[in-house]
């Protein structure tokens, strides 16, 4: 009996090479303009930090959030884990393109209902 060819097998990292993404240059330059006005990066603004690379491109894509997580030194887990978080981030793929420039939103809890909310999405 022949036994199915196995199409998952993990591949192995060569040694000293880094795990997960690889930061991509471009990106990392970018990131490096972007924010030169804040240094040092403090890791308690890192959602400061979001909201500037989103105004300035219109979304937060993952090639971005990598390159930022180097500069600060943080795992690209921890830059995306707080960008998806927040509703206020449009967080794309990086061969998506950004939203429209102007999103509205409307808040639909208990308390924004009782002050007439419905009324904004019609």
């Amino acid at each position: 009996m022949n036994s199915p060819e196995r199409t998952n097998i993990p591949r192995r990292r060569k040694k000293g090479q880094a795990r997960g993404r690889r930061v991509d240059r471009t990106a990392l330059q970018e990131m490096e303009l972007l924010l030169r006005s804040h240094q040092p990066l403090r890791r308690d603004r890192l959602i400061e930090y979001l909201h500037q690379i989103q105004d300035t491109f219109g979304a937060i894509n993952s090639t971005r959030m990598v390159a930022l997580a180097e500069i600060m030194k943080l795992a690209p887990t921890e830059v995306f884990e707080v960008a998806t978080f927040y509703h206020h981030f449009d967080v794309v793929e990086n061969d998506d393109s950004a939203p429209p420039a102007v999103t509205v939103r409307v808040c639909e809890s208990v308390t924004c209902a009782m002050f007439n909310a419905e009324a904004l999405q019609s």
